[in-house]
């Protein structure tokens, strides 16, 4: 079958459905004198114009670098990468915010919204991890790896992994990844056979070479970086193929509905815009906690206590549960973790909140002759998702670049 590119992504279907519907609703504004609603549908429009020029402006400055978009990439970053005047600027400014803090992580927790990817987060958090540390080499065999393997099981009709697809199977009529030949096109190159040993550096996902031992210095950040990024763009590619299955078997949305998820996902936004503005940073009163602070005091307690008791059952509970483990498997995490560290005394020494769903925690602890001073991370969950303190969610202890085993003396955690 014979596809054509998208020149844009304003050519997509559900780009289009979403213009429809605004001026339907402005059309509709019209008609009751409803100001309000004339207002939001040129709100729609003005914003569907920002996004199709960004993603646009993204594929002429890095399409031809073989660099794919996907929902995951911040947007006002993007905007960035875009304002860069070279293509290898453009490129560096891309890999540089996928090294900020917590900016891969958060993509990667995204990808749990799969059933096939939970059971490989937990390895791509250490390709996370080996990325972020400089083992670029390590962190492209996992994602390849991972995204080849994912691919499998999301299609269990065919059982067909991505390293044996051809391009044009790769295309989608309402996918952003796939517009401007994006990832049609990477997967060329993520398939290029190697009959040759390639020993100059390379700075492609050259899957075959790669996994083949063909291509032997591939270990860089720019390498690195185009496999995240492909990774999140397979994620979308297969969202659209699985939503267009689903609307194949009627499972459509009305106008009505989707209206009302515009006009609360913007209400929401615009409330968290105005809640972060007005969040500071500071340190929590240990004797007087106020509000949220009394929480995380609560609960950083409760998990101290869990595990000076050995109550490795309640000592899991803490552990972000991203990837749908069982109650047991969670305990047994948190025995092998913990188990070697047994504490018999703390105290908690300070608690700073440096964001609204972050705290930094100094203890104090000991076990028989030793004493130590640590520092426990602790992120604010809604399930998978990252939760602010006025919405619902709990505390759960990051396992991710803090060690409460080491002296923060000898051992500063990751920033």
């Amino acid at each position: 079958m014979e596809h054509r590119a998208h020149e844009s992504i304003g050519d997509l279907p559900k780009v289009k459905k979403l213009r429809r519907e605004a001026s339907a609703l402005g059309a509709l504004g019209w008609l009751l004198g409803n100001g309000d609603a004339r207002k939001t549908a040129r709100g729609i429009n003005d914003e569907l114009d920002v996004i199709v020029s960004l993603v646009d402006d993204f594929y002429r400055l890095l399409g031809d670098r073989n660099w794919v978009f996907s929902e995951t990439l911040n947007l006002d970053r993007m905007r960035k990468v875009v304002a860069q005047p070279t293509p290898e600027e453009a490129e560096r400014e891309l890999v540089e915010y996928l090294k900020e803090k917590d900016s891969l992580h958060w993509m990667v927790t995204r990808l749990s919204r799969f059933p096939d990817m939970r059971p490989r987060i937990p390895l791509l958090e250490k390709a996370e991890r080996d990325y972020l540390e400089g083992r670029y080499y390590s962190s492209v065999l996992v994602t390849v790896s991972m995204m080849d393997g994912f691919v499998n099981d999301a299609f269990k009709a065919e059982r067909k992994g991505l390293h044996a697809r051809e391009a044009g199977e790769l295309h989608s009529e309402d996918c952003v990844a796939t517009v401007w030949d994006g990832l049609p096109s990477v997967q060329k190159t993520f398939t290029k056979p190697f009959f040759a040993r390639e020993d100059k550096p390379v700075y492609e996902v050259y899957r075959n070479g790669i996994m083949h031992g063909m291509t032997v210095d591939y270990d860089n950040d720019v390498v690195a970086s185009k496999a995240w990024c492909m990774l999140f763009a397979v994620g979308d590619w297969v969202d659209s193929v699985t939503r267009a299955q689903k609307e194949g078997e009627g499972n459509r949305q009305s106008l009505a509905e989707t209206l009302r998820r515009i006009s609360e996902m913007k209400r929401r936004n615009a409330e968290n815009d105005m809640r972060l503005k007005a969040w500071k940073k500071h340190q929590v009163d240990l004797e007087h906690p106020i509000g949220p602070d009394d929480e995380v005091l609560r609960s950083c307690n409760d998990f101290l206590e869990a595990w000076k008791a050995k109550n490795y059952g309640a000592l899991g509970s803490f552990f972000p549960n991203i990837v749908g483990m069982t109650y047991g498997k969670l305990a047994g995490q948190a025995r092998e973790l913990y188990s070697p560290h047994p504490i018999e005394e703390f105290k908690i020494e300070e608690i700073d909140r440096p964001a609204a769903a972050l705290a930094l925690v100094k203890v104090s602890l000991r076990f028989q002759n030793r004493s130590w001073t640590a520092l426990i991370r602790l992120c604010r969950f809604d399930g998978v998702d990252p939760a602010a303190e006025w919405e619902p969610g709990e505390w759960k202890v990051s396992r991710y670049g803090v060690d409460p085993f080491s002296d923060i003396e000898e051992a500063e955690p990751t920033k």
